[in-house]
């Protein structure tokens, strides 16, 4: 009965050092963020230039967009 249990813990704690050591030494690497970026000129050729003008739309400084008459 004591045989099973002292090897079990044996294993256990080479298993544990081989992986703690494995963490130290060469951690997993990952990406936060994509490889490719946004690219903002195709963005802008997109863009209808005949909109009407922000404050030709809207009341300005009223703290609601309410559309003029």
């Amino acid at each position: 009965m004591r045989k099973p249990l002292k090897l079990f813990v044996v294993v256990f704690g080479l298993v544990a050092a081989g992986f703690s050591a494995t963490m130290l030494t060469s951690p997993p690497r990952t990406v936060a963020a994509p490889i490719g970026g946004v690219d903002v000129h195709s963005i802008e050729l997109g863009v209808s230039q005949s909109l009407p003008d922000f404050e030709h739309q809207y009341r300005r400084h009223t703290g609601v967009l309410d559309t003029l008459p």
